[in-house]
């Protein structure tokens, strides 16, 4: 069964950038463009893993990550943004994210490596 990815990403270009190579991997991808669609989507849906941008309208990726305390424990939050500053990195980590993913850093086929490690 393929694992259920939600990417809550504001801009269109990034969301297909990742979008095609995400669901050619095999992974079924919904995406929300902001932090309180995010949070309305996740409160009826259950995803293995969240693809989280911090830079978000409405409510940033750290609010996000804060209202979704109560996650399922086997989901799995990477931040994927282009913050690289130490205390948004930090908080983050302090609340439960996976891993923090520069997106320069990190084309869509390298994002689908470490997505596939995860389930080995």
């Amino acid at each position: 069964m393929a694992k259920r990815v939600l990417m809550i990403e504001d801009f269109p270009v990034i969301q297909k950038f990742y979008k095609s190579a995400l669901e050619q991997a095999g992974y079924q991808l919904d995406i929300a463009a902001s932090g309180d669609e995010a949070l309305r989507i996740v409160a009826e849906n259950e995803y293995d893993i969240i693809l989280l941008d911090l830079l978000l309208p409405t409510i940033n990726g750290i609010e996000f990550l804060e209202q979704f305390s109560n996650r399922p424990a086997n989901t799995k939050i990477f931040v994927l943004s282009d913050f690289t500053d130490e205390s948004r990195i930090q908080r983050a980590r302090e609340l439960g994210v996976s891993d923090y993913l520069v997106k320069s850093d990190n084309p869509p086929s390298e994002l689908v490596k470490k997505l596939d490690a995860i389930g080995e």
